[in-house]
């Protein structure tokens, strides 16, 4: 059992139930920014504040990255650091800085995750607003799975990876008029997961060489910005990754060996390293399934993932039906070639160096999103293009 505790005494009680409503407060307020209803906003708020809570009670029995976060943060001055050290040095701010008891700060990180999961929510209206009532109903669905909610309400990464990735979606459905959420995005990945900005960089550099809507002139210029930002910013991912001066394949397998090896522990470790591609990639997407669970939240994992299959099944088996539908990627207003390139690169990438389902349960939620917004893109294909005005 661990020292920590919810809070010591009606101060800490006051100041969580502050950050809360301030929460609420700055959840309505951008309600409009995700094209939703207050009242849908607040109720997924409140809905993804009851899994942070669950998330905190759980972690004062059980050790994890939260507690550790929390603990070094008291004693850590706040600098301007990147992965787990940028963690400890925001949860300073407010341990140190406001004087926020365990669950006021986890409720700081509820408001990070809920924020990408109000992102996330419009997204996926976005790509159903065509869509048949039984389709929109399992969009709704998804936004309310548990391991979506879970994991991106506690202390650490995950919460601000989520709004990353959640803001970075709904950025690239309208680029032109959303252009500063999707900046915002890329500085927020940057923060926590320098090697997901790395990807997202690369991918962004793709999608302006094979986009067939800009100009000459502008794509010159996109890609002249994007190169400095690239030539600036990689070696800083490389330095951040371990890899020093000198880059090559070979280093790069042995970073890869490398991370097995850490992953490859614990009742959620599998070996990978025997698997062909395609089995790693569902092994990172879909498991474990409910067979292989071994707790109850393991089982809760489970189930959503069989949930999450049978998503992707439906998706399939639609494209299929409506083969002959045209599905354009060089969409006029959506970026669709950032997101494929980005979510697909960050499946390969991270599905050959996870071996611990633990860890694919959090972290495929920073690219996830976006391959559920395709899928149901594909759900029962109407009409060749998707420039459809979103209603409320």
């Amino acid at each position: 059992m661990n020292n920590l505790v919810f809070f010591d005494d009606i101060i800490d009680i006051f100041s969580t139930f502050i950050v809360f409503v301030l929460g609420g407060l700055l959840i309505n307020k951008t309600a409009n920014v995700f094209k939703a209803t207050r009242t849908r906003a607040l109720g997924l708020y409140i809905w993804h504040s009851v899994f942070c809570l669950v998330y905190a009670f759980i972690s004062l029995s059980i050790i994890s990255d939260s507690t550790l976060y929390y603990i070094k943060s008291i004693d850590r001055m706040p600098n301007l650091e990147l992965g787990t050290r940028a963690i400890e040095s925001i949860t300073g701010i407010f341990t140190q800085g406001f004087g926020l008891s365990y669950l006021g700060v986890f409720m700081v990180f509820n408001i990070f995750g809920s924020v990408g999961l109000l992102a996330v929510d419009a997204s996926l209206r976005h790509a159903t607003v065509d869509k048949s009532g039984f389709v929109k109903f399992m969009a709704m669905l998804v936004v309310l799975l548990p391991s979506m909610n879970f994991w991106s309400g506690a202390i650490g990464k995950e919460p601000i990876a989520f709004m990353s990735t959640g803001l970075l979606l709904w950025a690239s459905i309208d680029l032109k008029q959303r252009y500063k959420l999707f900046l915002i995005a890329f500085f927020l990945m940057l923060i926590v997961r320098p090697h997901i900005f790395g990807f997202m960089l690369i991918a962004f550099f793709l999608s302006l060489l094979i986009n067939k809507n800009l100009s000459i002139l502008k794509k010159f210029f996109y890609l002249f910005i994007c190169s400095i930002v690239l030539i600036i910013a990689l070696p800083i991912v490389f330095e951040y990754l371990g890899f020093g001066e000198i880059i090559s394949l070979e280093s790069m397998k042995m970073y890869t060996n490398r991370i097995q090896g850490f992953n490859n522990y614990g009742g959620g470790s599998i070996d990978i390293s025997s698997m062909p591609f395609y089995l790693k990639s569902f092994t990172y997407l879909f498991r474990p399934l409910p067979y292989e669970a071994h707790s109850l939240l393991s089982l809760i994992s489970s189930i959503d993932n069989l949930f999450l299959l049978f998503i992707f099944i439906i998706s399939l088996f639609s494209l299929l039906k409506f083969k002959e539908e045209k599905f354009i990627l060089n969409h006029s207003k959506e970026n669709r070639w950032f997101l494929l390139i980005f979510s697909v690169t960050s499946l390969i990438m991270l599905s050959e160096i996870t071996s611990n389902l633990g860890i694919s349960v959090r972290q495929k939620w920073m690219f996830l999103p976006i391959l559920l917004y395709f899928s149901f893109l594909f759900m029962g294909i109407k009409q060749p293009n998707y420039t459809k005005v979103m209603k409320d």
